[in-house]
């Protein structure tokens, strides 16, 4: 497809997929794009801040290369929600975003020195929340929130080795970031689809729903660093009893 594109060419890939936390394989994509000239944007809102884990960063070899990049810190970052970021390794790449206004950025207010946001941001008027992510940076340092990600990926391989080992569940596959897929064994996707609601509406879990080969699986999206295997332990046991009613 790429040989045959005429003009400028967007690759848009993802790191950490909604449904199942995949990230696509981001250095051959790199190869492909600088081969055919393409430019490559990821999409790396879910997993991006694997780059700071010494243990997971390698499932992001390649994005370094990308010309764009987004994250949104309120996933893994632990940010409020609107706390998310455009990165671009050249400012010139921000001039598309460009606007002028003569009642926000006046063309002589701009050269005179006055800080123009129009160019770094869609919105003219939003929340200060790049103060608060300053803020956790400087409070935990890249290796404090280094530790709050590997503490969260680990809790979700502890569920998913539960899950494996349970002979009343089938695990989709071993997370690659923090999202686990599974189902319990002997449902339907219709009654799969009813044990998720009625978990939610009795109180006893908030579960995610993803469909995956064409089946429907329960989604569990580990964020909160301070999940124990015990309360992990305690999910099993709570779907446990659920399947049998």
């Amino acid at each position: 497809a790429l040989s045959s594109a005429d003009g400028p060419v967007l690759v848009t890939a993802t790191a950490g997929t909604t449904d199942a936390g995949l990230i696509d394989p981001l250095e051959p994509l790199a190869d492909l794009c600088r081969h055919h000239g393409a430019d490559l944007h990821v999409d790396a809102a879910y997993g991006g801040l694997l780059r700071l884990s010494p243990h997971h960063r390698h499932k992001l070899t390649g994005l370094s290369r990308a010309q764009s990049i987004t994250l949104d810190l309120h996933k893994l970052g632990w940010q409020p929600v609107a706390a998310g970021l455009l990165a671009v390794p050249d400012t010139r790449l921000l001039a598309p975003l460009g606007h002028q206004a003569d009642y926000l950025n006046a063309t002589d207010d701009t050269e005179a020195g006055l800080p123009d946001l129009l160019g770094r941001s869609l919105r003219t008027t939003r929340r200060p929340d790049i103060l608060k992510i300053a803020v956790t940076l400087r409070s935990l340092g890249r290796d404090g929130l280094a530790d709050l990600i590997d503490r969260t990926c680990a809790a979700a391989h502890h569920l998913a080795e539960l899950l494996e080992a349970h002979p009343g569940f089938e695990l989709h596959a071993h997370p690659t970031i923090s999202t686990v897929l599974f189902r319990p064994t002997p449902m339907d996707d219709e009654q799969l689809a009813g044990l998720r609601r009625t978990l939610l509406l009795d109180g006893t879990a908030v579960l995610g729903r993803a469909t995956a080969d064409g089946r429907l699986w329960l989604k569990a999206t580990l964020l909160n660093p301070h999940t124990t295997a015990g309360d992990l332990d305690t999910l099993v046991t709570l779907l446990e009893g659920s399947t049998h009613r």
